[in-house]
């Protein structure tokens, strides 16, 4: 039973990160919106909140923001990790603007506390 539970917890989770993850990092880069991206690894704490919650804030933001989900642990983002030195603590939400010239951190707290993910969204985007 728990291995189910598991099992349906990782597809819920998945399935609802396949709304935030409509464009790749480089697609939502070339584009003039500024970019929300999830940095997060699936064996990261809390990571069956902070999707859902993200991907909440990409439902009511998607007119103003690119949001973008990237997995650490996959190949494809090595670049990524390489241009941003990602840091070890997992999972947290990098703003940028202007192609990339402008960039903003969010801690995990902040991407589970909904008015203070919208707040700081709002902020950046002025």
């Amino acid at each position: 039973m728990k291995k189910f539970l598991a099992l349906l917890t990782l597809l819920f989770v998945f399935g609802f990160s396949n709304s935030a993850n409509a464009l790749t990092y480089e697609q939502a880069m070339s584009q003039s919106k500024p970019v929300a991206i999830l940095v997060y690894a699936s064996w990261a704490d809390d990571i069956n909140t902070i999707i859902p919650a993200f991907n909440t804030m990409a439902q009511n933001y998607g007119d103003s923001y690119n949001f973008v989900l990237m997995d650490i642990a996959d190949k494809s983002t090595k670049a990524f990790n390489n241009k941003y030195h990602i840091y070890p603590n997992l999972p947290y939400v990098l703003l940028f603007k202007d192609g990339g010239k402008i960039s903003r951190y969010l801690k995990k707290d902040c991407i589970l506390d909904s008015s203070c993910f919208a707040e700081r969204l709002d902020f950046f985007h002025r």
